[in-house]
């Protein structure tokens, strides 16, 4: 498996990133940094090279909690709603 090059946002060395349709969600920890946890997003029509939108936390969980409701965001508002089946109503109850 091929690691991801090491990628430092202000300071702040990303430890989780994945992409959503057309946004990439990143999280990052930054040890000395007043809030050491960060979360970010970047955009394709940057080539996903130009981290905006941040975030910043006291711990890694709340920024791990910021980071999926981000990346579930993304999800819902850039990749197209796929068709739920339709649920026949049926006033019958079923024969035995």
């Amino acid at each position: 498996m091929k690691n991801k090059p090491e990628l430092v946002i202000g300071g702040y060395t990303i430890f989780e990133r994945k992409k959503a349709g057309s946004v990439m969600v990143v999280v990052g920890h930054h040890p000395t940094a007043p809030a050491p946890y960060a979360t970010w997003k970047a955009y394709d029509f940057t080539n996903f090279t130009s981290f905006n939108h941040g975030h910043y936390f006291q711990t890694k969980q709340d920024a791990m909690v910021d980071f999926y409701q981000r990346l579930a965001e993304a999800w819902e508002h850039y990749t197209p709603a796929r068709p739920q089946p339709s649920k026949e109503r049926k006033d019958e109850p079923p024969s035995r």
